[in-house]
């Protein structure tokens, strides 16, 4: 029986630090994004305010330990409403493409997206 190879002892145990990437790829989509890193704890608290004035908050935190975790929460609150409202609450990611698909799938997230888009108008000959 052969020998494994170094790498296969040497991955990562639980999720990834995603604080920096993920902080930078929210600001790209338009998100004011703060990161804070550690060296056992990463947080990211980021917010976009969508052109019908709804506010989303989409929050990252990320922990080393005897049980590592990272888990992702959006919240939006409405112009008319005092209260906050959850969209999805502490859902585990591993990569940064769980939580694109996460906001992105989200379908109020997503409507407010379309929204925010500029008209297009149509060609003219």
């Amino acid at each position: 029986m052969e020998d494994r190879a170094p790498y296969h002892t040497a991955a990562p145990q639980g999720p990834r630090n995603l604080a920096a990437p993920l902080a930078a790829w929210l600001r790209e989509q338009g998100f004011t994004a703060t990161e804070h890193l550690r060296a056992t704890l990463a947080t990211v608290a980021a917010h976009w305010v969508a052109v019908g004035g709804e506010r989303f908050e989409l929050s990252y935190t990320w922990a080393l330990g005897p049980a590592p975790d990272a888990t992702c929460t959006l919240r939006v609150l409405y112009p008319s409403s005092v209260w906050v409202e959850t969209l999805f609450t502490a859902q585990r990611v591993r990569r940064l493409k769980d939580v694109r698909l996460l906001l992105t799938g989200n379908v109020r997230y997503h409507n407010a997206r379309l929204l925010a888009r500029p008209a297009t108008t149509p060609a003219t000959r």
